[in-house]
């Protein structure tokens, strides 16, 4: 008993020692294997590879065909000692090949096998073309279509049913070119649970969209991943698309001026460490934002642009800050500065917060119609911008002579004048809100003007947006020449009310928009302007000469007689562009209208081109329309009366201002720096010449006039 039970025992020990010893030399063998089929599934990528970078590049296309089924007969032995992923990459290259020979109908059977063993198979990152990049996505559609991939998550190799759902849906969403849809849909799985090949299918969303940054990101993430599972086909697939990525990035670095304390930057709203502001940094190709602020002399200072780069491009972002609104004059001077340094230079220093303008110059005017003016000036201005007041001050001479067609129709002699006007402006705006005030004051033999009035104006979004609001008061006296004004005299007021905006729409561009409304009243009417009158039917022709025009009138001479009163309504836009560093843009129009039913529109143009750092010229053009006052008349009609007197209109005038008419002036300008720019001294010489012509569609005597006129001057700057 005892012997047959050790006997038994021993049997049942024996069996248990061959089973496991069985099962040891079993999964030895299967280890044995996999390494095998590992080793032998990369040596068929790698032989592939080189067949497309070396048959296929070469167009051999039959030496190609035939090494590549050898490798497929390899494959095929039983049992197979390749993977799927690498089988498929014989058959996507088989593809590759019939597609550009012309097969289509092969090219879509061996990518269907290539599906068929691997539903996720790629073409190469690099060397494909266009149109086969078009065949392949078709004929992965329709294998899609005939092959729906299995619903249940664990055969895909998800545990979290709702996180499979969305990677399907971000393969659709890719497929259907909808590249935000697939980074969302991809993003969203990702967070329940991690995948490789969602992983993977992020990447490559992410670059087909353009975010380079974010797909090398997310492809390293996924190469840590292929590698813990050793699975060397998805690994060779993540290096070369990192190999085709990495050429794409682009680079960004900021030069910032030294001028400027505590300076702030962002880049696509996201803050850069003032530490790291030297640094360059690696950023996705397209067009980015950069924002910049910080203090230069105590004023706040900002930078706004678009940055465009381009794949494989270091950009260089100059970044010039500027104040969003100071004084006018400083504002046009930062608008037109190419560099840092010019706007440091509109800014005064802080040790000499003044800065003193003075300017002389001579201008004069000539035209067809006998009118001929010599005009001197003077003005100067001193400012502190830091302090944020100024003032300033002018005196100019006009000297008339005329015997123009209206001077002697009224048989009078040549006639001159001279007229004095001096002008007075100071202002003060220490912060947001500032005022300017200013006076006018003018005499000639025959007339007496005289203006106040003021603007107030405030910062607003962070000085990108000043509206400014106005008045002024005019007050004149009309006389007669020779005729004190105590005997004759007609007073003449006008209240004007305006209303603008400036909007700093880049460092380099800005746009002022505006309206005024002026109500005059009084008699303007000139006292020596004598209207002809004709008898009902007698008409003239446009442009009678005086003999004719005395030849078929009445007698009766009564004087010119305007309405009372008149309300003027304008509205006006001015923008200014700094163009490539180099020139200015600056276009003005402007539309009018008034009580008097006269319509009008100007617009003006000049463009200033820096031709080196002291010498600038700018062509300049002007055109004005309109439609003239509802009660001119070229022939106003009069009835005799029995008595002797005559009826005649109530509003008459042979003003041919006031007549419908074309104005179109061409010229140009010229400065020349005497003085080192950028310099504490700055002395410079300027001219310009314009030539005028208007055409009067329904006037008396004249119907064009050609004029000429032009400036000559020089202007100081110093601190």
């Amino acid at each position: 008993m005892r012997l047959g039970y050790v006997g038994a025992v021993t049997s049942r020990v024996h069996r248990v020692l061959v089973a496991a010893f069985v099962l040891v030399a079993l999964a030895l063998g299967a280890s044995r294997r996999a390494q095998a089929g590992e080793k032998e599934s990369a040596a068929v990528v790698a032989s592939v590879d080189k067949i497309l970078a070396k048959e296929v590049a070469s167009a051999n296309f039959g030496e190609a065909r035939k090494k590549l089924q050898a490798l497929l007969a390899g494959c095929n032995k039983k049992p197979s000692p390749c993977s799927g992923a690498s089988v498929a990459r014989v058959h996507v290259a088989l593809g590759m090949i019939a597609a550009q020979i012309g097969q289509a109908e092969d090219a879509k059977s061996a990518w269907s096998d290539a599906f068929g063993q691997d539903p996720d198979a790629q073409l190469p990152s690099s060397g494909v073309s266009a149109d086969v990049k078009t065949k392949f996505e078709d004929a992965r559609k329709a294998w899609l279509v005939a092959n729906p991939q299995p619903d249940d998550a664990q055969k895909a190799g998800w545990v979290n049913k709702q996180a499979f759902d969305l990677a399907k849906a971000a393969i659709a969403a890719e497929q259907a070119g909808n590249f935000a849809e697939c980074i969302a849909k991809d993003t969203e799985a990702l967070g329940m649970e991690e995948n490789l090949r969602a992983r993977m299918h992020l990447a490559l969303c992410e670059a087909k969209s353009g975010k380079v940054v974010a797909a090398l990101r997310d492809n390293s993430k996924a190469l840590e991943a292929a590698r813990a599972k050793n699975d060397t086909i998805a690994t060779k697939t993540i290096q070369d698309r990192v190999t085709e990525l990495i050429p794409r990035l682009a680079r960004v670095k900021f030069e910032l001026p030294k001028e400027v304390d505590d300076p702030k930057l962002q880049f696509d709203d996201r803050p850069i460490p003032a530490n790291r502001l030297g640094e360059s940094f690696t950023i996705d190709p397209g067009t980015h934002t950069v924002n910049a602020e910080g203090v230069l002399r105590g004023v706040r200072v900002s930078y706004v642009d678009k940055v465009e780069a381009k794949e494989g491009e270091t950009v260089v972002v100059k970044v010039t800050m500027k104040p969003a609104a100071l004084t006018e004059g400083q504002l046009q001077c930062m608008v037109a500065a190419k560099t840092q340094e010019e706007i440091v230079a509109c800014i005064p220093s802080e040790k000499k917060p003044l800065v003193v303008r003075a300017a002389l110059d001579v201008s004069g005017y000539t035209d067809t119609t006998a009118v001929h003016v010599l005009t001197p000036s003077v003005r100067g201005s001193v400012t502190s911008p830091t302090a944020g007041w100024n003032v300033g001050a002018s005196y100019l001479v006009d000297m008339v002579t005329a015997a123009s067609p209206d001077v002697v129709s009224t048989a009078s002699r040549r006639f001159y004048d001279v007229r004095h006007a001096v002008s007075a402006t100071g202002g003060w705006k220490p912060g947001s809100v500032g005022g300017q005030v200013f006076a006018n004051y003018s005499e000639e033999r025959d007339y007496i003007s005289r203006t106040i009035g003021g603007i107030a104006s405030v910062d607003t979004m962070q000085k990108q947006i000043t509206p400014s609001l106005g008045y002024s008061y005019t007050w004149d006296t009309i006389g007669r020449a020779g005729t004190p004004y105590d005997v004759f005299s007609r007073p003449f007021d006008t209240h004007e009310i305006s209303l603008a905006s400036t909007f700093i729409l880049s460092p380099t561009s800005l746009l002022v928009l505006g309206g005024g409304l002026a109500l005059e009243g009084g008699d303007q009417s000139k006292p020596y302007r004598y209207i002809p009158v004709f008898e009902p039917g007698v008409s003239v022709p446009v442009g009678a000469s005086v003999a004719e025009v005395n030849g078929a009138r009445l007698a009766a001479k009564p004087l010119e007689q305007l309405p009372l009163d008149r309300q003027r309504v304008t509205l006006s836009g001015r923008y200014v562009q700094r163009v490539r560093g180099s020139s200015t843009l600056r276009l003005e129009q402007r539309l009018y209208s008034d009580s008097w039913a006269n319509h009008a529109s100007t617009t003006d143009l000049r463009y200033l081109m820096d031709l080196s750092p002291r010498f600038r010229i700018w062509p300049h053009a002007h055109v004005h329309v309109q439609k003239g006052a509802s009660f001119y008349n070229r022939v106003y009609g009069a009835t005799l009366n029995s008595d002797g007197s005559a009826t005649i209109p109530a509003f008459r005038t042979s003003d041919r201002e006031l007549s419908p008419m074309l104005g179109v002036t061409l010229g140009g300008g010229v400065r020349y720096a005497l003085t080192t720019p950028g310099a504490k001294f700055q002395l410079a010489l300027f001219s310009t010449a314009d030539a005028l012509y208007n055409q009067y569609i329904n006037a008396l005597y004249i119907t064009n006039r050609l004029a000429v006129y032009g400036t000559l001057g020089v202007e100081a700057e110093f601190e």
